[in-house]
């Protein structure tokens, strides 16, 4: 039985998220709502992450010791925590980027596109 397109959205999406998490983190600190909003805007739409995904992956690579996490006072009574990418983290970053980009490449050879 086929899948429905959301079904191989979300699939990509898994497959995905830690990689294009740590990316944006390659360019500045950034608290979770930002990244949701960088997934969505850079996307146009097409990728978005909801918070139960997104806080997952968040606690997974701070967990492996990718990236940390900080809090900073916004406002009077407000924080936010931020994630920071750390050496480890641009590590794996640059390990799971090349492995995408190998079979990104397998793909469209497969697909007679390159």
């Amino acid at each position: 039985m086929p899948t429905n397109s959301n079904q191989n959205q979300d699939n990509f999406k898994r497959g995905t998220a830690e990689l294009l998490v740590l990316y944006l983190l390659t360019k500045e600190d950034l608290y979770g709502y930002q990244i949701s909003q960088a997934f969505e805007e850079k996307s146009q739409g097409v990728y978005t992450i909801l918070e139960g995904s997104l806080y997952p992956v968040l606690y997974r690579l701070c967990e492996a010791g990718y990236i940390s996490d900080y809090t900073k006072k916004v406002g009077v009574r407000r924080t936010r925590k931020y994630y920071h990418l750390e050496k480890a983290g641009w590590e794996y970053y640059e390990k799971i980027r090349s492995d995408y980009e190998t079979i990104e490449l397998a793909i469209n050879r497969i697909m007679d596109k390159a």
